[in-house]
């Protein structure tokens, strides 16, 4: 690894610590990883469910490449590489390390989002706290960009420990919401965690941005687990919601 290459690393260390806002953060990584490991685009995609694996809310540099995760969020459970995404244990990792090429070519994760974009390889950093997975970064180039070296595969390593501590922060950062009197409507309602801070904000009377703000969550996501709450609790709206209190 050259000079530069170690300065550059400690830049992107340096950001994932000491970015205060967590969006932001995920923002300036990616775009300072772009500097560091060439690549067409790179993204952060967010899994808050509890009990299970399930991607939402992603940050992609640059943003006209936003749809290429969206179209991912799409069919995440046709993706035949989703069993690596269940281990607890940080990874990085090739998508050509998981299967021969000319397979993979005829996946439909490959047909839906990289054949549309003109991208052709990915490389993968699972983040995670070591009970679950909490996101997956990843970087695309095109076929003619070439595949990525086993030295960048290293550089990548080299941040996951960083990325897994930050982002585990992050996740005790957004339980300073008091749940502890939210119990019986966890029981009542079955509601995850999260869904249980959402409503507990609801009754304090934060509103939609605030909640984002708060628990450092995307509108997209705030929806979906505001949908959940309707459902589990059997109402129509956030009028109906606030006057379980």
């Amino acid at each position: 690894m050259d000079y530069n290459t170690v300065l550059n690393l400690n830049s992107v260390i340096y950001q994932i610590y000491n970015t205060k806002d967590f969006n932001y953060m995920k923002k300036a990584v990616l775009s300072s990883l772009r500097t560091l490991i060439p690549c067409v685009c790179a993204s952060i995609i967010m899994n808050y469910d509890e009990q299970e694996t399930i991607f939402s809310d992603p940050t992609v540099v640059p943003d006209n490449y936003l749809e290429l995760e969206e179209r991912y969020i799409n069919i995440q459970q046709k993706d035949g590489s989703l069993w690596v995404l269940h281990k607890t244990q940080s990874m990085v990792f090739k998508d050509t390390e998981l299967m021969p090429d000319e397979e993979r070519v005829k996946s439909e994760y490959y047909q839906a989002c990289l054949a549309p974009f003109g991208l052709h390889y990915s490389v993968d950093i699972t983040i995670t706290d070591g009970r679950k997975m909490m996101g997956i970064m990843s970087l695309y180039r095109t076929k003619a960009q070439g595949d990525f070296t086993n030295e960048e595969v290293s550089i990548l390593r080299l941040l996951s420990d960083h990325l897994n501590a930050r982002f585990a922060a992050r996740n005790d950062a957004s339980q300073s919401v008091d749940s502890e009197n939210m119990d019986p409507y966890i029981a009542q309602y079955d509601l995850t965690s999260r869904e249980a801070e959402i409503l507990k904000l609801i009754f304090i009377g934060y509103d939609n941005e605030a909640i984002s703000a708060e628990l450092c969550i995307s509108p997209y996501t705030l929806k979906k687990h505001l949908q959940n709450l309707y459902r589990k609790t059997d109402v129509s709206g956030r009028v109906q919601l606030k006057a379980l209190k």
